[in-house]
């Protein structure tokens, strides 16, 4: 900030300078007749005039710009001890500048009318660069609190995106850990792999908790060990039929989000040998769908939808596109907006 800041006092200061000579300048320059020279306003007398312009310009807006936040005696209050510094730069400036250039304007002008010459200079300046620290200073606040309010909602968003991640907890836990009481009771083969698979998926799940997004291989691969885990509570009444060809698996997706739709087709439908439940997965255009037959459970109760709620959130936040959720009469389907491997955070 303060880097960008000093940069405004250099152009500043030459610009302001330039402007209050101007017109001198031109009087030198077009001067056919000698008047510029009898009053002793010749080129080198200007040239002094405006370093000296510059020098105070310059002193004054590191002053209102930069020095005064750091600048502040405790025993006197900060807007004292600005306005007694403003003023005592001024009188410096008026004096210094009167001291050397009477030297050099020799002319007609007496030091009385040098001293007024450039006090009305200085009259005019002054306000001049207050004014333009004053505004250089406002639009940095400004650029400032612009900064701060981003960041305090890039903060925001990382923290809901936290929370909503925390609320991504495998549902079927419960019942998978039934599953395999009952395995170990009935000493099956089974047992082993089972708790092979769970133990993977759960670590997984650990290791992916911070990740925004993942690869759809990887996200597959979750998938298909959590399917796993299912087929040995459902057996075959519950499959997955997936259609994504090998350039679509590198792109990127919310983690978690196939399982969470999987879950939620459980959840709601009637897994049983005269109604098995097909999950397709397969991409269409630019985006990935996701669809099971409805078989409406007969002791479903009213869900909160905090599941595809929590998704369409995710998408909203990370990639700024949302999800798309479509029902008729015999399907339900999610379209999830394919992400691209670049732009995304880990």
């Amino acid at each position: 900030m303060l880097k960008n800041k000093a940069q405004i006092i250099i152009p500043g200061a030459l610009a302001i300078t330039i402007l209050m000579h101007f017109q001198r300048v031109i009087m030198v320059f077009a001067d056919r007749e000698g008047f510029a020279a009898k009053i002793g306003v010749t080129i080198e007398a200007l040239i002094l005039r405006m370093l000296l312009f510059f020098v105070y310009a310059c002193l004054l807006l590191s002053f209102n710009i930069i020095w005064k936040d750091k600048w502040h005696p405790p025993r006197l209050g900060r807007k004292a001890f600005h306005i007694a510094t403003n003023f005592g730069l001024f009188l410096l400036g008026v004096i210094t500048t009167t001291l050397i250039m009477a030297n050099f304007l020799s002319g007609s002008l007496e030091n009385k009318q040098v001293f007024a010459i450039i006090t009305t200079d200085f009259l005019i300046v002054h306000p001049i660069l207050l004014l333009l620290a004053r505004f250089t200073n406002l639009s940095f606040q400004q650029r400032q609190i612009i900064l701060e309010k981003e960041q305090a909602k890039q903060s925001a968003l990382q923290h809901q995106l936290e929370a909503l991640r925390s609320q991504i907890n495998p549902h079927f836990l419960f019942n998978a850990l039934n599953s395999l009481t009952v395995l170990i009771r009935n000493k099956s083969d089974r047992a082993l792999p089972f708790v092979d698979q769970l133990s993977w998926l759960l670590r997984a799940t650990l290791l992916r908790s911070e990740d925004d997004f993942i690869t759809i291989q990887n996200e597959l691969e979750y998938l298909e060990s959590y399917i796993f885990l299912q087929k040995e509570r459902f057996g075959e009444k519950f499959k997955v039929d997936v259609q994504i060809p090998e350039n679509w698996k590198k792109e990127l997706i919310p983690s978690f989000s196939l399982q969470l739709l999987a879950e939620n087709a459980i959840k709601h439908n009637v897994v049983s040998t005269n109604q098995p439940l097909l999950l397709e997965i397969y991409p269409n255009g630019e985006y990935l769908i996701i669809r099971n037959q409805i078989h409406k459970r007969r002791d479903a109760t009213e869900g909160t939808g905090l599941g595809l709620l929590n998704l369409s959130v995710r998408f909203k936040l990370l990639k700024k596109r949302d999800i798309q959720i479509n029902q008729d009469e015999n399907y339900f389907s999610v379209k999830l907006p394919i992400l691209k491997n670049e732009g995304y955070n880990h």
